[in-house]
């Protein structure tokens, strides 16, 4: 859309992939947009660092977001950042995921002369979407991206207050879980954001993570009530 001072929050931003398409559809439309970018992950900066030199509307914050503000321990998967890394150890428990990602890393490692390493431990102090909104006095977020591998619906709980305020227009969510939790998972999540004025609009499912896995993992995409979806 055309709307002029936009508010995009990237929350598991990781190298900014994401923030990078809607960079492109914004110049498209010949609009201004603000970029908060949001990881714990401790490489990030550096892997966008190049992103924030070219665009000084881009914010990045190393918080990692919960339901509630305490010390937590984030995994980070050395062998494979962009998947896996999260507060929750769904990834790194699951044996088909771990062993067949690992062994393709190590093959595709040994192949360019590095080393794999596995995962390891950060704790860190977590934050949510309210504490920081209310600190940085955020009045509306246009869109809402959540990419934390497992630990969505706790980063949703800690966005209540701001939920409730309808402050939020769009929600991208991606929701990961064991196979035979995803659908109760998914199920609370959009029984959550409808109570909150929120409608589910589409599912993407990301069909590479079942794998060889006992993991699921979808994209959502909600709205809130009200707004335009053409």
């Amino acid at each position: 859309r055309n709307n002029k001072n936009k508010i995009i929050f990237d929350i598991g931003c990781f190298k900014g992939k994401f923030t990078q398409k809607i960079i492109k559809l914004d110049k498209e439309n010949h609009s201004d947009t603000f970029y908060y970018l949001f990881d714990p992950n401790p490489n990030v900066p550096h892997y966008i660092e190049k992103l924030i030199k070219n665009n000084t509307n881009i914010n990045l914050h190393t918080n990692g977001f919960s339901d509630k503000i305490e010390k937590k321990e984030f995994y980070l998967n050395n062998f494979f950042e962009a998947s896996g890394s999260s507060f929750q150890t769904i990834w790194k428990d699951d044996k088909g995921w771990y062993f067949s990602r690992r062994l393709l890393l190590i093959i595709i490692n040994i192949l360019n002369f590095r080393k794999t390493k596995k995962y390891s431990k950060i704790e860190m102090l977590t934050s949510t979407i309210d504490e920081f909104c209310q600190k940085e006095n955020i009045e509306k977020i246009d869109l809402l991206k959540i990419d934390t591998e497992g630990h969505e619906e706790h980063v949703l709980k800690g966005a209540y207050k701001t939920l409730k305020k309808k402050i939020i227009d769009v929600i991208y969510v991606e929701v990961s879980d064991k196979k035979n939790n995803f659908n109760s998972k998914k199920k609370r999540i959009e029984d959550y954001l409808n109570k909150l004025n929120y409608k589910f609009i589409k599912e993407y499912p990301i069909k590479s993570v079942s794998l060889l896995s006992n993991l699921k993992s979808s994209d959502i995409l909600f709205v809130k009530k009200g707004q335009k979806t053409d």
